[in-house]
Formats: structure tokens, sequence, C-alpha cells
């Protein structure tokens, strides 16, 4: 909502959003940055014109983004923010300067998460961050964000004046280097997440191109996209959108359709022709299944812009050879491949008239395969040839259809058996519902010659043996074969119908009276005719055989006896009603039927194969019941409906017939009840004249039943409106004694065949029709809705939000009457034959019988939905079922389940009328010990809790709102009765009274409740959850609930102690809310009142230079209690860090004579309670001793407690030092008590909540705690254990969390006075204090770095100690105090802005440099490592100073690069980098050589600034070339490969050639491990960015073999015992192996392609196959991977290949049969 807000923010705002947000942002807290970040990147407007220009402040953003790393979520926002920056400005040039541009693309590479090296940059920082930001977050993927970027920077401009350094080239190289990824023989979680990022890519292209093409369009001219553009962006997407085609992830397959289908819109000729050179393999061979699947997937997708003459007019011809080679896709045995074909086949007719245009056959057009659409995008084509080929081709039409309709009944008779197994219809409706759909679109493009040759293969289908396997799939091929040409399908299959039917009942079938389905086949052919006859009856033109369907469904309703039997006959019903009477679209032609009907239009019809138009062109025919259609439905109605009514009440009535027998009888007339009820929903408008409901329910608020109006009817077609007309009048009266009847027959039924449950079932089935179906049902409407949702992601083009192929228009208007039926069938007015029969259902939802109660269920929450105040009619009834006093559980399941829908849950909730008894009833459920009971009672509690919002029972309205609403209504003339107002508001204030009454009520009863001490505790704590949601500030807390809160809390139940716990710290709250709110009523509302002590500071307009200092001198300084206003206390950590804002919150120190507000008057009596009750020294130490108690496996984690420590607070808070005598020989004992770690945590609970709580006491009470307190507390640090170390160092940071430094000075002074000892031989002892030390460094931040430069030096001094324990937690502490010494504190936001503006891009002493002290610092640091490892002795003397300085610079080092803050990493890490290297090179430690592999890993991950790169290129090289160990050579050249992919965009032309320069130069190295892992590396490399440099090294290595022979081996003297090698020899060997190795590694660089170089550099490497190893080995190696990484493709790939080349690979290869 915010973002679309921004649009309407005054100039002005930029300014004060930036004011707001940019000081709230400081590294010191990771939660509060992001949350400030999200704030202000969703706020923030974006467009030039909204008052600010965006480059003001983008450096400014740029500069806070190069802060932190590793948060995904932190890059995220940004690339939302600088996303729609671009959208905004698409017009705009030069908007992003080069560097934003590449750290755009840098992060957009690291958006794509792929596993580069040995594994993938992690953002695990994330999980540090909380959730608070995530209320604005947004939920898009980063790569939306960074294709937006993208997409909106493209312009003709740059890409003419920087074509190397253009959006576009950036884009080129991101996809060249993750090309590997896309090939489908690469495939992994990572697939999906590309396939999105191509579809965003080519989504928002076709958006912005068709945008462009719109006359409303801003865009200056010159910067719009050109077909030039167009065409260079195609080209770059499509070879990797190829790849994907055939990915083994389905889900990036169907995404990479769609792409594939955007891409065709923008450039046609650039992405068709590919597509049908990879489908016509795949189709001919069909034997690799995948392959075909995904082709033919691909080619539904493509179907409109493949076919459209006037977007690719080579592309019809195609239509017929790809139609009939995908006839064999329709195979059972493949559902999936089935389905894509069905679904290719109605894409590509949808909009081709199946007709054949030629008059002598093809002649003239012979297919030559792909190379005629191969042509160059400049040719011109030839239209005349193509339209005469796409004409051409359609004399195949004839042969297409009927070898396809052919293939789909051969289907049909292979469908499994009706009866087999429990699994039957699994595969037939797979694939049913795709075949309907399709032969509906194929049957309605026929031509009538086509027509009348299906026509004949229908007869013969029916004459011959029925296939009673595929009754679905045939009646589907008949509806839709009967709906192209309704007149004459009933004349031609209606009599062979009704004479197989006939024929059928005659002989005997169906004669068997029975209630339920049988499995018997004895009636399987007349339930397959009868199906048919259906499917007909629905589809065809019935009015013309009046007599004769009366007369086939009156002999079937005589003569079927079996249930299946007289349902389908009920279905015929149900059938010809819906025919005469509904409302619905003609036909889905691809023409309307004037075009159709014109001859000429038709001849010419190929040229508009593919062809959109406007959703509101065309014409739409629609069947809208004639008089003849509503007569012969009325004598539908009087035959059959009328008489089974009365058979119905005979039977009711009837003493004749019982138990089976009557049954079977009540079957037959509700099922054929059932079926006019559900055929005659169009028929009338309303149920009769049955009289309005009363208002039941009303004793309660006296409400004015006339305000609520039933909503206004929507015009849909109703049949019979008129109500003068006779015929009108009596079909209502026919539907009201319809009604009637099922209310008699639902009575009938519940009093005396309660166990005729088949029946019952189907009486609620008909009473939800007669209900809540006003013309459709559910079923229709979502079937519909999802039908066109899913037509109109096939064929929408992103931009055109109204071209539709036909089809797609008739499905839009067929859907939008059924949504206006749906919203008819909405706020009716109830009748009361409508409150009875809703109670019927009502009642039967709580039956004894689960079917029965499932059934009424669903049926009942539909209604509710339908009729205004049903719910209320209906809930009183359910709460009666769940009094105590009831004991029928079934009774209780059903009221439960209905109560815990949202339908019924919601108006628990907010009506004030049924929340108590709902609340009340529910508590009281604990009667009913049956299990399944008691699951619903916690879902209807669950769902309560977490729908429930406790707002206030009065609103508050400002006059600036009143005003508003008079000057709205001045200004349109609104006129209001005075009166009527008057009455509205007395009725609103009677409302709020009564509501506080029942609120008032219900935790008195609620209170009453929770006393019960019979009751079982889960209840109990139930009851108690109730009473802690209700509580509120506006009303006082009770004594009653504060006396039964405090006794809970000493309970001995876990579960009943933690709510009484979370309540009583609410009770609290409130009563300091209405004690600080002082009466005022808008700060109970709003929950927050102003504490006394809160002051603002307002920055001076010159802000003194020593500003920040004094700031933190202050902090660090003890409080001036005589001079408060120069002690002001900042509990925040962020003010400042960045820039000062113009005024913040702070606190004055409570001095001795200040005074606090009285305790709010009416909370007196549970004040003085509490008070009572906290003062007694029992309830500390019965208490501790409850909270010192061994947790609950499942309660909570052994961890320490902050609800706990929040009582605490709350308690000392609340009555300061009143306690603190009876509280202090408690927490003596609990610290004292080392060996029991519950006893310690409880303690650092209880002390933790005493330090918070003492926020705001009197100086001489602050005195007096910490005189005591700490020496206690240095007791317990020194005496803490391993167990209890991390409660108590989770007390140090909740003590210190957003607190001033000086509230917590004693305790920072007691934890930085403890200096390291590294003779000590207690490594724990030596460890702990180290914990708490950056526990506080975490928590204060940069508030106390004036206490660090002399604990810095002491920690650096101590850098080689000897236990690994004390090395690890001290290289944290060290990076802790570098990190928090940088703070920029500008002196406001503007000059921030400022500042960053007019550094530009340039590097920034913010992130990059140290300050001189630390820079001195580090520098003496590497020396000391330099002479520790010249002086280091053999590890098997022991750990040396060297090993132990360098483990703990490695920790310091990992945790720099680990965590979110680089503003000290860069200084530090960047000149360790050679030691690090050099630490990896220690042979005899191992677990050095990890941590410092660990540690590089790490390095070569990050992404650093531009302004870093080259200096690290640099190093790295230098590294490389300079090193004396091959180790550390080895060991650079991975992490130079992860640094390469990780800042490629960092880097320029420059930098990657010195970059592969040093790589390559590592071929010739004298150690072969060196030159494998270079060749490896330059691999990587080349395929990363550098292809253009394929042929000068291609070039370099060849001459480095040409100009390097072997010398001749001397024969070996057999009397020496080494053969001596000539001078040279090895030399040689090793430049010849270099070039070898050169060569594969750019073979290796393509593994999936093969580029026009490589053929001939293959056969050129096969002539040292015969070289001496290792040359030999590495052409052997090359080969086999060649021979692995091309296999799939190899097909493809040989054409590469001249016939001698394929003959050298063969000889090469163990398996030339393989390229045979």
């Amino acid at each position: 909502m915010a973002l679309y807000c921004t649009r309407f923010f005054p100039p002005e705002s930029s300014a004060e959003i930036l004011e707001e947000f940019l000081p709230k942002m400081s590294t010191s807290n990771l939660p509060e940055l992001l949350k400030a970040q999200s704030y202000l990147s969703t706020f923030l407007p974006t467009d030039i014109e909204s008052g600010m220009d965006p480059r003001e402040w983008m450096p400014a953003m740029f500069r806070l983004w190069s802060l932190v790393a590793r948060s995904s979520e932190f890059d995220r926002n940004f690339l939302s923010l600088f996303g729609r920056v671009a959208l905004d400005n698409v017009g705009v040039k030069d908007m992003f300067t080069q560097p934003q541009v590449r750290a755009i693309f840098s992060a957009g590479l690291s958006a794509l998460s792929l596993p580069v090296g040995k594994g993938q940059r992690t953002n695990d920082v994330d999980a540090e961050g909380g959730t608070s930001h995530k209320a604005v977050g947004r939920n898009d993927m980063r790569a939306t964000s960074f294709v937006m970027f993208i997409i909106n920077t493209i312009n003709p401009i740059s890409e003419r004046e920087n074509p190397k350094s253009s959006s576009l080239a950036h884009l080129s190289d991101l996809i060249q280097a993750t090309e590997s990824f896309f090939h489908p023989s690469n495939s992994g979680r990572w697939s999906h997440v590309l396939s999105f990022f191509l579809n965003s890519l080519a989504l928002d292209y076709l958006k912005r191109v068709k945008d462009e093409e719109s006359p409303k369009c801003k865009t200056p001219q010159e910067l719009r996209l050109t077909p030039e553009l167009n065409n260079k962006f195609v080209e770059t997407m499509k070879g990797v959108t190829f790849l994907m085609m055939f990915s083994k992830d389905q889900r990036a397959v169907a995404q990479n359709n769609v792409t594939l289908r955007y891409l065709a819109w923008i450039a046609p000729k650039l992405v068709i022709p590919g597509v049908l050179e990879r489908a016509y393999p795949s189709l001919e061979s069909l034997t690799e299944t995948h392959r075909t699947t995904s082709v033919i997937s691909a080619l539904s997708s493509l179907a409109i812009p493949l076919l459209n003459r006037e977007h690719y007019p080579q592309g019809g011809k195609h239509l017929l050879p790809l139609l009939h080679l995908t006839v064999p896709g329709v195979d059972l045995n493949d559902p999936v491949k089935t389905w894509y074909t069905l679904l290719f086949v109605t894409s590509m007719i949808a909009t081709v008239p199946v007709r054949d245009l030629t008059e002598m056959g093809s002649a003239g057009f012979q297919w030559g395969g792909m190379e005629e659409d191969m042509f160059d995008s400049e040719e011109m084509v030839d239209l005349e040839l193509e339209d005469s080929n796409r004409k051409a081709t359609t004399a195949e039409f004839e042969e297409w259809v009927m070898k396809f309709l052919r293939r789909a009944i051969l289907m049909f008779e292979n469908y499994p058996d009706v009866g087999q197994g429990a699994k039957k219809d699994a595969v037939e409706s797979s694939v049913t519902g795709t075949i309907s759909y399709c032969f509906e679109i194929l049957f309605g493009q026929l031509s009538t010659k086509l027509y009348d040759m299906t026509t004949r293969l229908v007869i013969e289908l029916l004459e011959s043996a029925p296939l009673t396997n595929a009754t679905k799939a045939m009646g589907a091929f008949i509806a839709s074969w009967a709906s192209a040409n309704s007149k004459e399908a009933m004349g031609k299959v209606f009599p062979i119908l009704d004479r197989m039917i006939r024929s059928e009942l005659e002989h005997g079938a169906s004669s068997v009276p029975s209630l339920a389905y049988s499995h018997m086949h004895r009636d399987d052919s007349l339930h397959y005719y009868q199906s048919l006859l259906n499917q007909l009856i629905a589809s065809s033109d019935i009015i013309g055989y009046r007599t004769e369907v009366i007369s086939l469904i009156k002999f079937m309703t005589e003569k079927c006896h079996d249930r299946r039997g007289y349902k389908l006959t009920a279905k015929a019903v149900i059938s010809a009603l819906r025919n005469l009477l509904f409302t619905y679209t003609m036909d889905a032609r691809s023409h309307d039927p004037v075009q159709w009907g014109d001859e000429a239009f038709m001849t010419e019809s190929h040229l508009h194969w593919g062809s959109l138009g406007e959703s509101d062109t065309g014409r739409v025919d629609w069947h809208k019941p004639s008089q003849g259609e509503i007569d012969f439905a009325i004598e539908l109605i009087d035959t059959f409906h009328v008489p089974s009514m009365a058979r119905t009440r005979e039977l009711m009535a009837s003493t004749m017939l019982e138990g089976k027998q009557l049954s079977i009888e009540f079957c037959k007339s509700i099922t054929m009840m059932k079926a006019f009820i559900a055929g005659m929903v169009t028929l009338v408008e309303d149920d009769g004249d049955s009289p309005p409901s009363k208002v039941r329910y009303d004793h309660f608020l006296g409400e004015d039943a006339a305000s609520v109006q039933p909503l206004t009817r929507i015009e849909v077609g109703y049949c019979l409106t008129d109500h003068n007309d006779p015929r009108t009048q009596r079909i209502r009266k026919i539907r009201e004694e319809t009604g009637q009847l099922l209310h008699e027959l639902m009575n009938f039924f519940h009093t005396k065949r309660e166990d005729d449950v088949e029946n019952i079932k189907i009486l609620v089935k008909a009473t939800r029709v007669f209900l809540s179906d006003h013309g459709v049902d559910g079923n229709n409407y979502e079937h519909s809705k999802k039908g066109y949702d899913f037509l109109k992601q096939l064929y929408k083009i992103p931009g055109d939000k109204k071209l539709y192929p036909r089809l797609l228009r008739c499905r839009r208007a067929s859907a939008l009457h059924f949504r206006r039926l749906k919203v008819n069938s909405f706020g009716r007015a109830k009748t009361e034959l409508h409150d009875a029969l809703i109670l019927d259902l009502t009642d039967l939802s709580l039956s004894q019988y689960t079917d029965v109660r499932k059934k009424s269920q669903q049926a009942l929450l539909k209604a509710l939905r339908c009729y205004q105040g049903a719910k209320n009619l209906v809930i009183p009834f359910l709460l009666k079922a769940l009094e105590s006093s009831n004991t029928d559980y079934e009774r209780m399941k059903g009221a439960l389940f209905l109560l815990s829908a949202k339908t019924l849950t919601l108006p628990c909730l907010r009506d004030w009328r049924f929340a108590p008894d709902y609340v009340l009833r529910l508590c009281s459920a604990h009667h009913a010990d049956k299990p399944s009971v008691q699951t619903l009672v916690r879902k209807c509690f669950l769902e309560y809790i977490l729908n429930m919002t406790n707002t206030s029972f009065k609103v508050l309205v400002s006059n600036d709102f009143s005003l508003a609403v008079q000057h709205f209504s001045d200004l349109h003339s609104l006129k209001y009765d005075s009166d009527t107002l008057s009455r509205a508001t007395m009725k609103a204030k009677n409302r709020r009274l009564n509501n506080i009454k029942a609120y008032d009520n219900l935790l008195v009863s609620l209170t009453e409740l929770a006393k019960d001490e019979t009751m079982h505790w889960r209840y109990q704590t139930m009851v108690m959850s109730f009473i802690e949601l209700y509580m509120r500030p506006e009303i006082p807390a009770s004594l009653d609930i504060a006396q039964f809160e405090t006794k809970s809390l000493l309970s001995e139940m876990p579960t009943v102690r933690r709510v009484a716990l979370s309540s009583l710290i609410v009770i609290m709250l409130n009563i300091k809310t209405r004690t600080y709110a002082q009466g005022d009523p808008y700060s109970l509302i709003i929950r927050k009142a102003t504490n006394p002590l809160r002051r603002h500071v307002t920055m001076p307009e010159n802000v003194p230079d020593d500003f920040t200092w004094e700031y933190l001198k202050s902090s660090v300084t003890e409080i001036n209690y005589d001079q408060p206003e120069s002690s002001l206390l900042d509990d925040s950590v962020s003010t400042g860090w960045l820039a000062w804002p113009k005024s913040f919150k702070v606190y004055l120190p409570r001095t001795e004579s200040f005074v606090m507000p009285e305790i709010d008057a009416e909370s007196r009596p549970a004040f003085d309670h509490l008070e009572q009750f906290f003062s007694q020294i029992s309830f500390w130490e019965k208490l501790t001793e409850l909270m010192a108690q061994e947790p609950v496996r499942g309660e909570r984690h052994d961890s320490f407690s902050t609800e706990h420590a929040r009582l605490h607070k709350s308690i000392f808070g609340m009555w300061e030092d009143k306690f603190l005598d009876v509280v202090e020989p408690v927490i003596v004992k609990l610290c004292s008590t080392v060996d029991d770690k519950n006893a310690q945590r409880t303690a650092a609970e209880l002390v933790g909540g005493l330090i918070r709580g003492s926020k705001h006491w009197k100086k001489s009470a602050l005195n007096r705690m910490w005189a005591w307190l700490t020496p206690e507390l240095k007791k317990a640090f020194q005496l803490c254990t391993p167990d209890s170390l991390v409660y108590w160092e989770r007390f140090v940071k909740y003590c210190c969390a957003y607190r001033d430094p000086r509230r917590v000075l004693p305790l920072i002074s007691l934890i930085f006075n403890t200096p390291l000892d590294k003779d000590s031989t207690a490594a724990f002892s030596e460890s702990k204090n180290l914990f708490f030390t950056r526990a506080v460094l975490v928590s204060l931040s940069w508030r106390v770095s004036l206490l660090t430069p002399a604990l810095r030096e002491d920690c650096l001094g101590h850098i080689t100690h000897p236990y690994k324990q004390v090395r690890e937690i001290l290289g944290h502490v060290i990076n802790e105090y570098f990190q928090l010494a940088p703070h920029p504190s500008y002196k406001s936001v503007g000059e921030f802005l400022k500042a960053q503006k007019s550094e530009g891009d340039s590097p920034s002493a913010m992130v990059e440099t140290l300050d001189e002290k630390s820079s001195h610092q580090i520098m003496g640091l590497i020396q000391s490592l330099e002479k520790w490892r010249i002086e280091r002795p053999p590890a098997i003397q022991g750990a040396s100073e060297y090993t132990n300085a360098s483990k703990t610079v490695l920790a310091w080092v990992y945790q720099a690069l680990s965590g979110f803050r680089v503003q000290a990493t860069y200084g530090v890490v960047l000149p360790l980098i050679p030691e690090l290297f050099q630490m990896q090179d220690i042979p005899d430690d191992q677990d050095l050589q990890q941590l410092a592999s660990l540690t590089l890993l790490q390095l070569a991950r990050f992404v650093y600034p531009a302004s870093t790169v080259p200096m690290l290129v640099e190093l790295l090289c230098k590294i490389l070339k300079d090193s004396a160990s091959w180790h550390v050579r080895s060991n650079v050249l991975p992490v130079m490969q992860i640094f390469f992919y990780t800042n490629l965009f960092s880097m320029d032309v420059d930098m990657m050639v010195k970059v592969m320069d040093a790589v390559s130069g590592m071929l010739l190295d004298p150690q072969i491990e060196v030159r494998q892992l270079a060749a490896t590396t330059l691999s990587g490399i080349v395929r990363c960015s550098q292809r253009d440099a394929t042929q000068k090294l291609i070039l370099h290595f060849k001459n480095l073999l040409l100009s390097t022979p072997l010398p001749a081996r001397n024969k070996r003297d057999r009397s020496s015992p080494k053969e001596t090698l000539p001078e040279g020899y090895s030399d040689a060997l090793v430049t010849r192996h270099a070039g070898v190795l050169g060569l594969s590694s750019l073979l290796e660089a393509f593994p999936y392609d093969v580029p026009m170089w490589m053929p001939e550099v293959m056969v050129f490497l096969s002539k040292y196959f015969s070289d001496p190893p290792p040359v030999s080995t590495t052409v052997k190696k090359v080969f086999g991977d060649f021979k692995r990484t091309h296999q799939d493709t190899w097909h493809e790939d040989q054409k590469q290949f001249s016939q001698d080349e394929l003959e050298v690979l063969s000889d090469m290869l163990i398996s030339p049969s393989y390229y045979a």
C-alpha cells in the first residue's frame, strides 16, 4: 500500500522521509538497521517529478549499501529501491553512473545464488536480523527488482555511446558467466531461479515494448527501445532459453515456455526458427520422451506468434507437419505427454478454421524442412509464396482429423476397466478433461464437409460395441461433437440412443431395485448409453424433439430401478432443463458467426490464422431461453416434478412400504426432485411468497432490521420476471412448495427414519442447491473461472491488456456471466422458509452419522454465505449444543467443526452478542473427554487467538476527520437527515455500552471459571489465556483477576505459571499506562503513554565539531544528578552513528526530588494487592524455586528466559527498590549455588530483571543496589561454570540492550576491568570474561568506543595465547573492537547526502580505510607474524607463538568476513592476505591449514567494493608470481577463480587480462599440480568472461607446442641404474604440457557447445596423443570429458565437424561406434 501511496506524497516528503529514517541506520544493530532500511526503501518516492531528484540521495544509498555485506534482505531492499528508480525514470538519461550499475549487477549475480567453487556465498546473517523489518518486507525475489532495473536502464543512447558498458552488455556478460548452469545436464535447485530470472527479463522487456508503442507513453523517442535493441536483447537471451527447454526441472521448463512466447512476440525471426529446428528432430524420433514432451509444450506456448501472419508470415506452413508429427503423442501410457499433445493441438487450431482451402490437392507445396525459415533478418519475406504455402497445407486437414480422432478413440478403447483396482479413473480423469476441451475446440473449427465426415465416425462408434470403460471420455466426445452443430447432431444421434436405451430396458436392464451403486457389470451398456444421452441433450437443440425426449425420460423413469439408472435419468432432466433455461455462449469459434458464414472470407481464412482482437470486438452469440423453451421446461416440470412431489408425500404417509423398499422409492423420488431443483434455478429469481424472516436474535441490541437491506440484484437473464404472468406465479408457487416439502422431509427423516443415511444425504444436497445455487453452482463457477484463467495465461500478451483470440473473448464473456450469477446468490433476504431449511441443516450438521454430518456442514456453510442474518440464526443453536449439560459428543463435534470455520468464527470474534457465550462454552467443554472433541476445541481456541484483535470499544474521531467529512458533504451537496444521524449515534452508543457490559460479565465469569479447582489444567490455561487476551488499558484490572493471577503464578503446573506470568506483566503494563495517561482516552486507546522523564533534544543549527566526541565521552561518564539536564540518557545505539537527526528522544536522570505520578485510582486495589504479595519473602523463595526447576521437555528450551526477566523488570520498574531487602538474600543464595545450572539461570534472570527495572530509579536507590550487587556479580562471574556461562552471557546482553551505557556503568566496569593473563592455566577462566566483553561490545557498540583502545591493545598483546578456547573468542572480541571504532557521525542528514554526492563513486574513508592507529597495529601484527614464522620450531616441539597467533588471527579474519559489518574488514583483511596463504602452507599443523583454507574460501566468496578490487587483483597476481612455495601458488588459484566470478562486474578489461595472464603463466609452472589447477582456473575464467581472447590464447598455446620439439631420448645404458634424459627434455615436456593444458582448458570452458574453432583445435590436440605422460594423459582426459558432456546433444553437435574431423575423433575415443 505504501508503494502505491508514494505518488500522493507532497514534494517535500522525500527530504522528510530521509530525515526520519537515515539517522536510524546504524551497523551497531542489524534488526534496527534492516527495519529502518525497509521503511526507507518502501516510503521513499523515486520519481524525478516527486520533488527531489533521486540522484541527490542515490550516492548516499550506494554508500550505505557498501557498509553491509552478506545480507540478502539488505540487498533485496536496495535492489527494490533502485529497480523502482529505474522504472519511474525510464525516460531520464544518465540516471545511474557506471560504478552504480556495476554494483547493482554484482548484487544481482549474487542474488542468483549459484554454487561456484567449493561452495556458494551464504547469507546467514539474516537470521540475526529478527523479524520486525518484515512488516514492510517485500516477498518478491531479489531477481524481480534486479530485472526491473536492467530492463528500464536499456536505451539506444547508452548502447551507442558505451556499447561495452551498457546494461545490455552487462546482461550479456552475466548470462555468459552463468551459461553452464542453464544446461539440462547441469540441473539443480538453481534451475527454477534461473528460469524465473529469464522469464522476468522477457516479461518486463515485452511490457516496455508494448508500453512504448502506446500513444500515452511519456518516454522521449530517443530513449525508447528500437528494433535493433529488441534483436540484440533476444540474441542475448535465446541461447540459454533454448538450453532451458530441456531442463530436468519441470517447473523451470514450464516457465521457460512462457519466456519463449514472450521472446517470440519481441523478435519472432530470431526465436521461432530455433525452436522449430529443435522440434522436428525430437518429434520425428519420439524415442526420447523427455525431449518430445518439452518440445510439444514449447510449441503449444508459441501457437499464436507462430501462426499470426502479420507477426511471422513463415509460420503457417509448419502447422500441418507439426500436427501430423504430434499425433503419436496421444498415448495412454504417458499421460503427461498426452496432456501436452492435446494442449498443443488445441492451441494450434483455436485460431485456425479446419477446412481444405485447395481445390486440387496440395500440389505446388513441397515440404522442404527447416531450410525455408533460416534466412537473414534483413531479407524481405515473399508474402505471396508464404500465403500459397499456408493454403496448400490445408489439403492435409482431412487426413489429420481422421488420424487424430481414431488415435483418441484407440486410447479410449484402452482405458482401464471402471472396476479395476482402488485407483479407478486415475489415468482417465487426468486426460479426459483436456480431451473434452480439445474436442470442443476441434469440432467447432471443422468445415461442414469435415464435420459430416466425423458424423459418420460418431454413428459408426455408436452402432458398434459400447466403450463402457471410457464412458466419461465418450460423453465428452459426443458433447463436443454435438455442440458444434446442435440441430444436426440431435437428428442423427438421438434416434440411435433412443433405440439402444429402449432395447436395453426391454431386455431387463436396470430391473433389479437397488439403493447402492452396484459393482456388477450387468447394466453397464445401459448406463453408457444413458451417459451419452445426457451429454447429447445438454449440447443439442432439443426443442424440435419435445415429444420424443419426454417419452424417453418417462420410459426410463418407469423402467430404471437400480440406483445408477434412475440417477442418470434424473441427470437427463437436469441436462434438458439447463439446455432450455440457462443463458450461455453458443460457440467459441475463431471467427464470429457473420465471418464464419461468409464464404468469401472463409476462402481466405488462412490469412487470419492466429489473429487477435480487442475484448469488445466481434459478436458473441448467446443462447437466451425462448418462450417455446420455457414452455417445454414447464411441461417437463408438470410431467415429472409435480408427480414426484406428490409421490413423495404419498410415501411419507404410506404404511404399505417399509424398510429397504421404502428407502428405494424415496431415493427415486428425491433424486428426481433434486434434479428439478437444480435445473430450474434460472426460471424464477426468488423462492415464492413465503413471509419474510422474523429477527430471532435481536433482544440484545435492539438492532433496526430495516437498516439492513438485501444486496441489489444484477440483471442476469432469469426466464420469468413478470410477476403478473400466470407462469411466473405458478413456478414461484411450485418452488415454494418444493422448499416446504424439503422441510417436511427433513422433519420426517429426523423423527422416523434417522438411519436412512443415503436418502438424507440426497435430501441435504437438494436443500443445498435450493438454498445456495441461484443460477450457477460452485463447481461450475470454479471450473469456468479456472478455465478462463488458464487460457488467459496461455494467450495473454503483457502490455496488450485486451488483445485475445476469439475463443478467449467468448470464455471471458461466459466467466463474467457466471460471476454475475454468483454475485446474485449473496446478500439475499431470508424468508421463514429459508429459516426453517437452514435450521434443519444445522440440526443435521450435528447428526450422529458422520456422512450426514459432513454433507450437512458443507451445505450449511454455503447457505450461510447467501442470506443476510443467517449466521445470527445458527450461532445460538450451535452454542446451545456446547452446553456442559450436553453429553452427546457427536453433536458437540458437529457444532465445534462449524464454529471453527471462518464463516462462523469471525462473528463469534467480533460480535459481543455471541463472543461471551462462545468463549465460555469453549472453556466449559472439559467434560467431553473424547479426543476428537478435544482436538476441535483446541482448533477453535487457536483460530480465536490467531484472529483476535483486541480493539477498543470506543472510536476516537479527530476534529480534522470531522471537518474533512463536512467539507466533502458541502462540496458534493450531500444532505442527511438529522433524526437519522441522532438515531444512529444513539444506536452506536447503546451498542458500545452493551459491549462493555458483556465484556465485564465475561471477565467475571472467566475468573470464576478459572478458580474451579476440578478443572483440567489444559482448560485452566485456556481460560487464563482468554483473560490475558481480553485485558486492555482503557478498562482497569480488577482485584479479583490480580488475586487469581498471583495465586496461579505459584502453581505447580508449568503451563499455568507461564500464562499467569504473562498476564501479570500485562496487568502491570496496563497500570503503568493508565498512571502515565492521567485519564487521556487517546493514550489509552493507542496503548502508549508518555513517561514524565522523557524529553526531546533538538540539535543546534550549527553543530559543534566535537559534538560526537562529547556525546561519546558523556556516554561513559558517571551521571551528574546535581545537573540532570547535562546528563540526558539516550537508550538508542543508532542515534548519531550515521548522521545526527534534527531531534531525538532522551530521558532525564531521576533526582531525589522528582515526583512520579500517583498510581491510577481505579487500578489501586489491584496495585495494592500486588504490592502486598510481592513484598513477601515466601513469594520470592517459592517463585525462584519453581523457576529453578529442570525445564520440562518441550515446554521451553534450556536457556535464559526473557519472559521471566520481564516479570522481574516490571515488578522492580513499578515498585522500584521497595523489595530490594526482600530479594537480596534470595539472589545471594541463588548466585552461590554454583553447581546447579538452573539456579544460576534463575539468578541471571532475576538480576537481569532487577537491573533493567532500575531504569528510572533515584540515585540513592541505584547506589544501594549496585553496592551489594557488584560484589555478588563479580563472584558469580568468577564461579560460573561452562554450563552456566551461556546464561550469564545472555544476562549481560539483556542488561545492555537498548540502554544508555551510563545505566549499567558498574557492570561494564566490572567486565572491562578484568585483565587477561597469558600465564594462567585455567583456559575457561580466561575465556569467560572475553564472552562477557563481547556481549557488552555487541550490545552497546560504538557508545563505549572511548573505553576500548587500551582493551584492544591488551587483546592484541595476548594474540599468542596458548589455549584454543581463549584464542577463538579472542579473535571475535578483537574483530568487535575494530568494527565498532568507525562511526561517520555527520552533523546532519543534509550534510551526509551532500558529502556522498560530492564524493560520488570515489573510494570513501567510511568503508575502505582504517584510522591511523588501527593501521599501525595491523602492520605491527604482520611484522610479528613474519618474525614468528621465521623463528617457528618444528611442530613436534609443541605449539609455537606463530601457530597460536595465526589461529587467533584466522578466528578474527573469519569472523570479520562472516559478519554483516565491513567498515573495518577491508583495512584488516587485505594486508593480511599474504600471511593467510603462508598459514595454509604449514605442513605439520593440520588444524591451522584447515582454518586457513576455510578463511580463504570465505575471502574468495566476498563481494568487494569496486575500489578495492584492483588492489586485490594485484595482490593475488603478485602472490601467484612471486611465491617460492608451489603449495601457496596452488592454493591461490581456486581462490582467484571464485573471487573472479563473484566480483566479475567490479573488474575492467585490464584487470581481467592481468588475471588471465597470471593464470596462464602458471601453466608453465615446474610443478604439475600447479599446472593442472591453472588449467582448471583458466577454463573457469574464459567461461565467465574473456571469450573474445579465445583466438589469441589458441594461437599462443599452439605456438608453445609447435615451437617446442621434444628432444629425442638417449638409448638407455643397461649398466646405469637410471635413464639419463637429454638436456632440455624436462623443460620441453613442461612447455608442451602447458600448451596442451591451455588448449584443453579452452575446450572445457565450453562443455555444452561446439564453437567454430573447436573442431580444428581437437584435431590439432589429437596429434599429441602419443607424447609421453603427462601430455598424453591430459589429451585422453580432454577427449573423454568431451564425449561425456556432448553425448546428450551429439546429433546436433556433430554437424559442426567435417567428415575427416569426425574420423579423427572416432579414432581418439574408445567406442568409435558412438560417433557413427
